[in-house]
């Protein structure tokens, strides 16, 4: 009885380690998932952007979009294009491609950081010195505050509004500078202008002081003594340890 049941038992041990191996053949002949074309041009994309090889990075940027237009990479794509533009120093043609994503990916989890990225583009065109065209500075902070009011709770804002005093600060020079220049001319008229403008526009920029005080010589020396009085008299009150206050009560005394 014990022969029969160890050959019935056999049979049974055989299926089972057939279908075992049978198991294990299929698992090493079923082909490895194979990863989306676009996903590894993407990070070859990446790859070039981060090594600082801009022009590649956006030559395989460009193909991504143009070969998966219906991909999420090539909406990842056309994002990293903007900013590779932008990392190169061509800030004009990161613009326009921030802006381009922005329109068309109104819904997208980083349009905040593509319409951020449109004001600082502006931002990096401000020239270095206050002797050239300082329109840059203008847009930037029009962007600046577009930015702010549409994405106000975006981690970019704090910055924003730093990128805004700055610019602000670059414009209030080159005012304070025209104004300055007008008033040694003693073209009292023009100078007026300008320093009045000056208190109006960037009143935080830190020309507050020699503005106000130089508003007031302007009147004094239009003979505009009412003016020339509130101005200077104004100026003391707010700025009494000034060392322009000396002079402005000088003046007082003779209107």
């Amino acid at each position: 009885m014990k022969f029969i049941r160890e050959k019935i038992a056999k049979p049974s041990v055989i299926i089972t380690l057939f279908a075992i191996a049978l198991l294990l053949n299929n698992c090493a002949s079923a082909p490895a998932t194979k990863r989306p074309q676009e996903s590894i041009d993407l990070e070859k994309a990446k790859a070039f952007q981060e090594a600082g090889r801009y022009e590649l990075a956006i030559e395989q940027y460009s193909d991504i979009k143009n070969k998966y237009p219906l991909s999420r990479e090539a909406v990842t794509a056309e994002l990293e294009l903007a900013e590779t533009f932008y990392l190169q120093g061509s800030y004009a043609e990161a613009r326009v491609a921030f802006e381009s994503f922005q329109n068309l990916h109104p819904g997208h989890n980083k349009v905040d950081f593509a319409a951020f990225r449109v004001a600082l583009s502006s931002y990096q065109e401000i020239p270095a010195t206050i002797d050239r065209d300082l329109t840059p500075a203008e847009n930037a902070i029009t962007k600046f505050h577009e930015f702010i009011a549409n994405y106000p709770k975006s981690e970019y804002v704090k910055e924003a509004r730093t990128r805004i005093e700055e610019a602000q600060k670059k414009l209030a020079e080159k005012e304070y500078y025209i104004a300055d220049f007008y008033f040694r001319q003693k073209e009292y008229q023009a100078a007026e202008g300008r320093y009045r403008a000056l208190l109006k526009k960037y009143r935080g920029a830190g020309y507050n002081e020699k503005a106000l005080f130089h508003l007031g010589l302007c009147y004094y020396k239009l003979n505009k003594k009412n003016k020339a009085k509130q101005t200077l008299n104004l100026f003391i009150r707010r700025h009494a340890g000034s060392k322009y206050v000396k002079e402005a009560k000088k003046i007082l005394k003779e209107l």
